[in-house]
């Protein structure tokens, strides 16, 4: 057997090991969250969501960083959508995969919002962005329809308490490059609906 072929092999199987020790759940199926119908008349509503199955065995943990520290939301795994409920104004998140990914959002009150964690190729196992999803969008019906809902559970929170120097180490190494873009990506009260 050629070495390059033994190198294939090897690379394939180890990528088979990693994805399969990587597909844990940590999240447990809920049902549709009252304050994504109606919203507080106090708070805001932050629906994250992954239609995208690509890297579907990688999860995607979330995390509110508008203080500067990583505040657990949830992970959203493919096909799934996790509700966040929160007071409005200013907001920074983040997703962390092999990366860090952020989305600046302006949230208006009694409103409820969409951010898309879109996977992408990373070099060891997936890298994450947050994409503002205006309600307005003809594609979201289709997109949430397609996701099921999850809420977070002991395991998620064990999960997010094992994880968090990794995921502050994360944060400092990809938030300062994201801050010195001209362009971010951001949710607009106008945006929600």
């Amino acid at each position: 057997m050629s070495a390059l072929r033994k190198l294939t092999l090897g690379l394939v199987g180890a990528a088979a090991l990693l994805l399969s020790g990587c597909a844990s759940k940590h999240m447990v199926e809920i049902t549709e969250p009252a304050a994504v119908a109606s919203p507080a008349p106090d708070k805001s509503t932050l629906v994250f969501l992954r239609p995208s199955v690509f890297g579907g065995a990688i999860q995607s943990p979330v995390f509110d960083v508008t203080d500067g520290t990583p505040q657990f939301i949830g992970i959203v795994s493919a096909s799934t959508k996790l509700a966040y409920v929160t007071p409005p104004g200013k907001r920074r998140l983040m997703v962390v995969g092999e990366n860090a990914g952020f989305l600046d959002a302006d949230l208006g009150a009694a409103r409820t919002y969409y951010a898309r964690v879109d996977p992408q190729m990373g070099l060891w196992k997936a890298r994450f962005a947050l994409e503002p999803v205006p309600a307005s969008n003809s594609a979201l019906t289709e997109q949430l329809d397609s996701c099921k809902w999850v809420g977070s559970g002991q395991s998620a929170a064990d999960w997010a308490r094992e994880n968090m120097s990794s995921v502050k180490a994360k944060m400092a190494d990809y938030l300062p490059d994201w801050e010195k873009q001209p362009t971010k990506p951001n949710l607009r009260p106008e945006d929600g609906r």
